[in-house]
């Protein structure tokens, strides 16, 4: 007793089966919820001189978070939003999806 099918038959039924998609791991390391703290931080320090940014900020995630508006919107007003401060935009690329992520100057630099 054993394989009693035609291994021709077999190969023929898998020609026309599309392949699944490859999916590429994002290689950056998991952030965690300190990470995000302390970025809130660094832009409540960056942006104590700027009364009213912050508050924008966190009104946009409030925004994201009830569907009120998506990634890409999300990505366009922060980097309006953070626009003269390139180490904060940075910061931000880290918490995006892997194919939102911009340039925003040499990171040793003072930005654009």
């Amino acid at each position: 007793m054993g394989f009693s099918g035609s291994l021709k038959r077999v190969r023929e039924g898998q020609k026309g089966a599309p392949m699944p998609p490859l999916r590429v791991r994002d290689p950056r390391p998991t952030l965690t919820t300190h990470d995000m703290n302390q970025f809130l931080e660094d832009m409540k320090r960056a942006l104590a001189g700027e009364p009213g940014r912050y508050d924008e900020f966190v009104a946009v995630m409030r925004a994201f978070k009830y569907d009120m508006m998506g990634t890409a919107g999300v990505v366009n007003y922060v980097e309006v939003l953070l626009a003269g401060h390139p180490q904060l935009l940075r910061e931000f690329n880290k918490f995006l999806p892997w194919d939102y992520i911009r340039s925003h100057g040499p990171a040793g630099g003072n930005g654009i």
